[in-house]
């Protein structure tokens, strides 16, 4: 086996273990993933690509990931293991591109960096780890950049098509590997085209058809929920993306500008990644949603190839020896590992503490609602993953994403209205809420008792039961 290869298994072996120590610490899931679930179990049951039976939305972003898990659900492996082993193999993976990206890249005795601070990301951990889509389209998204950078023309396209069908957000780098291979290869515009039908073709169709359009509803949903709260300025926003608020931020923001330089002035390499990188924060930036973890976890591989190319011109003026270049490179990787580490211990003891609120409030509100409410009964419901999945109840979405008729409603901030106009069985509000400022008003409590709450910490979360008249037996009683 060559030192290549070592490597390549040792970098594979590491990120498995790390992130399998992340997620057996935290044991986080988040919320989002369960919609995902979700839809995966409904195709598996043969329910149709529906969250609620015989409502035909759109309500995943995620289509090429929902299958996956819908063969893993079919297969009767429980969907959270399966989400994580997509996830973690995917990581893996994603690892090894990037060594490959750093060897091609001239890193040398340096090519080590990068892998290290993505394995050891702490941003980058939850966001893998959380039964999301995420960790397979920062592969696909890496994965394409670095065969463009190689002259794999066909398996770039491929691989930003395919994130295209994992996430919308695929489509911007869809569009730049397009642009680049065809400005490279103008004649073969037509073969390069046909590789990407051949791949989203079937998809849009199916979502036309089916959906009546291939567009998740999501995107409007959050835009029009989000029209009335949630909006921070672009200060606030860019500080987050890229961790301004700390010095740490700021030390690696001027590591990716040192490595741009170093990159352009030895190789002339970083054009199509600075595009990437500019334009997915620019996209944040500007679209007036609310920016969750994982938004931003896919463009860490290439930030993070570019801040650690800032230490190879500082490495090859240290005057080592060929005795002395094995030490430093182990000392080097022992000081990375150590601050990482650190870095990464307070986010991890948040989501472990996280995803106990979440067990404590929206898992015990869906396990209650199963058996507490009528298989037919409505349940309206904002954070619709755990209490959707666990109750198995018909939902309407307060926050729009699978309840297309929520979003007129949110886009005028008239949230009571949409509970008196439909009348579900049940209201599940969190307190406090943007979205719930209802709860006191008589209105609403005419019509509705409170008849349990799950709380945890500062956060509750209220079930409501519609008022029924007095000769009427509540649901469950004869």
């Amino acid at each position: 086996m060559t030192r290549y290869s070592r490597e390549t298994w040792f970098i594979v072996i590491a990120t498995v273990v790390v992130r399998l120590a992340y997620a057996l610490y935290t044991g986080f899931t988040a919320d989002d993933a369960f919609i995902t679930f979700r839809y995966a179990d409904n195709i598996a049951y043969g329910l149709g690509f529906v969250y609620n039976d015989a409502q035909r939305v759109l309500g995943t972003t995620t289509p090429l990931f929902t299958l996956i898990l819908a063969l893993a659900s079919f297969l009767k492996f429980p969907l959270v293991g399966a989400s994580l082993v997509v996830s973690i193999a995917a990581s893996a993976a994603t690892a090894v591109v990037i060594y490959r990206f750093a060897v091609a890249l001239r890193f040398r005795l340096l090519s080590f960096v990068p892998v290290i601070v993505y394995i050891l990301w702490p941003r980058s951990l939850p966001g893998e780890t959380c039964g999301m889509e995420t960790a397979l389209f920062t592969l696909l998204v890496t994965s394409a950049l670095y065969f463009r950078f190689r002259g794999f023309d066909y398996y770039a396209v491929g691989m930003a098509t395919l994130a295209t069908v994992t996430r919308p957000e695929g489509a911007f780098v869809l569009a730049l590997v397009g642009i680049a291979v065809i400005a490279h290869h103008p004649h073969r515009w037509w073969h390069y085209a046909l590789v990407s039908l051949s791949l989203i073709g079937p998809w849009v169709v199916f979502a036309t058809i089916y959906f009546g359009s291939f567009i998740p509803n999501t995107i409007a949903a959050k835009t029009a929920l989000y029209s009335q709260f949630g909006q921070e300025s672009l200060g606030e926003t860019l500080r987050y993306l890229l961790a301004l608020h700390t010095p740490f931020g700021w030390v690696v923001l001027a590591a990716v500008t040192a490595g741009a330089i170093w990159f352009w002035r030895s190789q002339r390499f970083g054009r199509l990644e600075l595009l990437w990188l500019a334009g997915m924060i620019a996209f944040y930036l500007l679209s007036g949603a609310h920016i969750f973890f994982w938004y931003i976890v896919p463009i860490y591989p290439v930030y993070l190839l570019f801040a650690s190319a800032a230490l190879v011109p500082i490495w090859d003026r240290l005057p080592l020896t060929l005795q002395h270049a094995p030490a430093a490179r182990i000392g080097l990787g022992a000081v990375l590992c150590a601050a990482l580490l650190f870095g990464a211990y307070s986010p991890a003891t948040f989501y472990k503490s996280y995803q106990e609120s979440l067990e404590a409030m929206h898992q015990q509100v869906g396990l209650y609602l199963f058996a507490e409410s009528n298989p037919k009964d409505l349940v309206a419901a904002e954070d619709i993953g755990y209490i959707g999945y666990y109750s198995q109840r018909t939902i309407l979405d307060r926050d729009g994403l699978v309840s297309p008729e929520a979003i007129p409603y949110n886009r005028a901030g008239n949230y009571l209205p949409l509970i008196l106009d439909y009348r579900p069985d049940w209201v599940v509000v969190c307190d406090p809420s943007p979205i719930s400022p209802f709860v006191n008003d008589d209105s609403f409590l005419n019509r509705y008792e409170q008849v349990r709450a799950f709380q945890a910490g500062q956060t509750a979360y209220r079930i409501y039961r519609q008022r029924l008249p007095v000769d009427q037996p509540a649901p469950g009683e004869k």
